[in-house]
């Protein structure tokens, strides 16, 4: 910016800085101050023209309050940028803002006090096992949530690495409810048997029946769409070891349905019609026709069974005799029923 100084006249040029589109307000005001002062100190050296062609300039831009000595207006200045730091830290009084103290005088941060309990101070081993209670759940909700956005396939495949591993660290023996429970927490427990058939399950299959009754059943039991799902899963081990069980189908189904694992409806049901879906087309008909001694013995048994549920009836009967009646009455008397409830854990 052009100094005005005492003794310097007011030129043209520094007119033309002074309205230059470019300039700042602050650099056109405080140009004005000086101005100001210049015309104080040597008035005479000014030219009336030139001090009214000012004059319109600084009345047209409302510039007439920032008209006043550089002394004041650097004063108005720094004033201003204090009260803008002090609106920003929020401490702006009515009046004026005071200066902020010295460094050797502030004050240290005032500690608040928190009222929530801080869990990591707490060491106790009951303490550390609650918190890690805590941490396992959340995290267990995390999991959850990640893992039922999974395909069903997926989901399988979870199921099918956690069966692996409780076999491999040699503890699947009593983790039957373990399985059932990652089952049902991944929506795939009728897809359980599918799985144990073939983690649990080879040429030695009739011994292994007896020997994971209980896991099977947890997941069977009264569930017809988990039955088919074992019969699917023992054509998925017949075609592994085709050699060895091709022949023992009738025996294998005995045993399933001895062990009650399977119900009549579903294997009759499943023995209709052959699937491609688990093995080919070729051998899902080949182990239903070597699976055809053991459904016709089925069939016969469940036509003897419908045979003596009429003779029972018959034999419900009971005549009546009152010392009112003219006639003996006769009444049919409802046989007890078996309770159909199975304790899977008492096996």
């Amino acid at each position: 910016m052009p100094e005005v100084g005492s003794g310097v006249a007011l030129n043209r040029t520094l007119l033309n800085w002074l309205f230059c589109a470019s300039n700042t307000l602050w650099q056109i005001t405080s140009c004005l101050s000086q101005f100001k002062l210049a015309i104080i100190k040597e008035s005479n050296l000014f030219q009336w023209p030139l001090l009214h062609e000012v004059k319109c300039y600084i009345d047209s831009n409302n510039l007439s309050e920032f008209a006043e000595d550089a002394s004041t207006g650097k004063k108005e200045k720094d004033k201003k940028n204090r009260k803008g730091k002090d609106k920003e830290n929020g401490s702006v009084s009515s009046n004026e803002t005071p200066l902020p103290p010295p460094p050797d005088e502030l004050d240290p941060p005032r500690a608040v006090e928190d009222d929530d309990d801080d869990w990591g101070e707490d060491t106790t081993e009951e303490a550390q096992r609650r918190r890690m209670d805590e941490i396992s759940e959340h995290a267990k909700n995390l999991t959850l949530s990640d893992d039922l956005e999974r395909t069903i396939e997926e989901r399988v495949n979870i199921l099918f690495d956690f069966v692996k591993k409780k076999k491999e660290e040699g503890v699947i023996e009593t983790s039957d409810k373990d399985i059932v429970a990652e089952a049902e927490r991944l929506d795939v427990k009728a897809m359980g048997p599918l799985v144990l058939t073939e983690v649990l399950f080879d040429e030695r299959i009739r011994e292994q029946i007896k020997r994971y009754r209980r896991h099977f059943l947890r997941f069977c039991h009264n569930n017809k769409k988990a039955q088919r799902y074992l019969l699917h899963g023992l054509e998925c081990v017949v075609a592994m070891h085709q050699s060895q069980l091709i022949s023992k189908i009738p025996h294998i189904l005995k045993e399933m349905y001895d062990a009650d694992l399977l119900e009549e409806e579903v294997i009759l049901s499943w023995a209709e019609k052959a699937s491609k879906k688990y093995v080919s087309k070729e051998l899902a008909k080949e182990i239903r026709s070597k699976a055809e001694p053991f459904i016709k013995w089925l069939k016969e048994a469940e036509e003897e069974s419908s045979g003596n549920e009429e003779e029972d009836e018959d034999e419900n009967i009971e005549v009546v005799y009152s010392k009112t009646a003219s006639v003996p009455k006769v009444e049919t008397v409802k046989p007890v029923k078996k309770d159909d409830d199975l304790d899977i854990d008492a096996i």
